[in-house]
């Protein structure tokens, strides 16, 4: 039996349709015999080889360590007690004595002339003057026992103090007070001579007692030395020097009142020092204040006729 298959789609031109015929069983044939393929046999995998044994590595033990030598003991002994301190003894100063009374002096006071017109009576003079000092006092250097100084000097009332070692000794405040002037610059000129500068490297002192100390000529002045400073009598200002209008090692020393405006003629001295530097090397408590202000009293517009000049 021939089945046939004819193509649907045929060509727009009316060509010929290609028919494919496949052959058929005839009807009441006996079907085609069933094929029976062999079946696939798996051979079963091969035993994987035996595995050999390894040789076993035997690990000798670690041999046992040297015994540990014993390290003999060093005892320290103790340190021994320190021997026990002895009492050191004790040094008592005596206060210093109090110095003597100021014995006032008389004041002889004049009548002011007529037309003086300065501030003040004769009852305000004699309580100034009569006041008594308020300070120790002691030399202005600290070589005490070989300073030495004149009783004259001239020009004016002042003293120059010499000490055996020369410049570098030390100068000390004779006064407890404060202080009011310092100059650490020598601008002094021979050239020109301004008496303004002629004590060199200087310092004043405004004592407790109203008077004014002077000091100059000095090679040093100590650092902490400074404008309204306190010191105290003995207290380190600096050192001996040559400066200014001078040609030794020496101290100047002036006593005066102190002026209000910047002057150099009653700073450098209206006094002699040299009775009070005697008294205060032998322990007396000589007080310059009485004779200075006797001095101003006598000398009102001193200060400011200084000023000017």
């Amino acid at each position: 039996m021939l089945l046939a298959a004819a193509c649907t789609d045929s060509p727009s031109d009316g060509a010929a349709t290609e028919v494919t015929t496949f052959p058929t069983a005839p009807p009441g044939a006996a079907p085609p015999p069933t094929i029976t393929l062999p079946e696939a046999t798996a051979d079963p995998p091969a035993e994987p080889p035996p595995i050999a044994d390894a040789p076993a590595t035997t690990v000798d033990p670690p041999a046992e360590p040297p015994p540990i030598a014993e390290v003999p003991v060093t005892t320290v002994d103790p340190p021994a007690e320190p021997p026990p301190i002895a009492d050191a003894p004790v040094t008592t100063v005596e206060p210093p004595a109090d110095p003597p009374p100021i014995t006032e002096v008389p004041v002889t006071i004049d009548d002011p002339p007529a037309g003086d017109d300065r501030p003040g009576d004769a009852s305000a003079i004699v309580t100034r003057a009569a006041r008594p000092a308020s300070t120790p006092y002691v030399l202005p250097v600290a070589a005490t026992e070989t300073a030495s100084w004149s009783d004259t000097r001239s020009g004016y009332p002042a003293t120059n103090i010499f000490v055996p070692g020369g410049c570098g000794e030390a100068v000390v405040s004779p006064v407890a007070g404060a202080l009011i002037e310092v100059r650490r610059v020598d601008s002094w000129d021979r050239a020109i001579d301004d008496p303004t500068t002629r004590g060199g490297r200087s310092i004043a002192i405004l004592g407790d007692d109203g008077v004014r100390y002077y000091l100059a000529n000095l090679d040093v002045v100590h650092p902490a030395v400074e404008v309204g400073a306190r010191v105290e009598p003995g207290r380190f200002l600096g050192q001996v020097g040559d400066t200014g209008r001078t040609s030794a090692c020496q101290l100047h020393v002036g006593f005066s009142p102190p002026c209000s405006e910047p002057e150099w003629s009653v700073r450098r001295g209206v006094v002699w020092p040299h009775p009070y530097l005697d008294a205060w090397r032998d322990g007396e408590q000589l007080s310059p204040a009485l004779e200075v202000l006797a001095w101003l009293d006598a000398n009102p517009d001193a200060c400011a006729i200084a000023a000017t000049t």
